[in-house]
């Protein structure tokens, strides 16, 4: 495994850097302190065309403006550390990329009020690298259930995903399901619920283990998602029906499959919340 840290430099921002993780087969993936967001992620298609598979905007933003993260490099990993902004709980993020295509995502939480967990700006993605929308990516997400989305987007209770536009047990591409008359889609714009997964282990956290999969069939790029956590939320055109440039799948802590949307979980002083998601990219043919 080769693995070098290629940039530390000044980013938009004043005061903020950005680094930049290499692997052997010179597929990039860049981190900025803003957020400790992922910026980029250079990958090749099937004709070995490398592109920036994320996309920015469907993601949340992290904790608040007033949030401040300082970042390092040591051993092939990008550390970053919450300085100030985080409500009385200690945040640490980690990055680590692989020479199979794994960038493996190190979150942990460390209370010292009782405050919510707070969630992290997860990336959205094209795996088309731009070059079209997400409309003929397959999808599929090891999941039975689904949070169905209320007034106003608050949580409406679990339903079953069968008969439903939310059953991605196969694979299924996202632009026709979109097209689908059902009144969640509408009431959420798109898609934007989460998805209790198999192995729930009763709400908690388990092993490390693959929950959800896309495929773009144009590039030949295929997005892979293991979490340690008990959901995922999947998010693609929303705002509106028609609005198809990105996904996103997100890991999701929820301590039983009837509680509110997450951050609403709360962490009491001394207790450390970890979760380990892995999102790795390949070539399929």
């Amino acid at each position: 495994m080769t693995i070098h840290l290629i940039q530390s430099a000044p980013a938009a921002s004043a005061g903020e850097r950005s680094f930049a993780l290499e692997n052997a087969a010179g597929m990039t993936v860049t981190i900025s302190e803003r957020g400790a967001q992922l910026r980029a992620w250079h990958a090749p298609d099937r004709y070995g065309r490398m592109a920036d598979v994320l996309r920015p905007g469907l993601s949340a933003p992290p904790i608040g403006r007033a949030a401040r993260w300082e970042g390092r490099q040591a051993d092939g990993v990008v550390s970053l550390a919450l300085t100030a902004g985080g409500n009385g709980a200690g945040r640490l993020v980690h990055y680590r990329l692989d020479d199979e295509g794994g960038l493996t995502i190190e979150y942990q939480s460390v209370a010292g009020v009782p405050v919510p967990l707070a969630a992290l700006a997860y990336p959205s993605f094209n795996l088309s690298g731009g070059a079209g929308e997400v409309g003929d990516h397959m999808v599929q997400i090891d999941a039975d259930y689904f949070e169905e989305a209320g007034p106003g987007g608050v949580p409406g209770g679990v339903a079953a995903v069968g008969g439903t536009a939310f059953d991605f047990r196969h694979p299924a591409a996202i632009g026709p399901r979109l097209r689908w008359t059902d009144s969640q889609l509408h009431l959420a714009g798109g898609f934007d619920h989460c998805f209790c997964v198999r192995n729930h282990f009763a709400g908690g956290q388990g092993a490390l283990r693959e929950v959800a999969r896309v495929f773009d069939p144009a590039s030949g790029r295929r997005l892979q998602v293991h979490t340690t956590e008990a959901a995922v939320r999947f998010s693609s055109g929303p705002g509106t029906l028609a609005r198809m440039d990105a996904f996103c799948v997100e890991a999701l802590a929820r301590p039983g499959l009837m509680s509110a949307a997450w951050p609403r979980v709360m962490l009491v002083p001394g207790q450390v919340y970890r979760q380990t998601t892995v999102y790795r990219l390949s070539l399929q043919a």
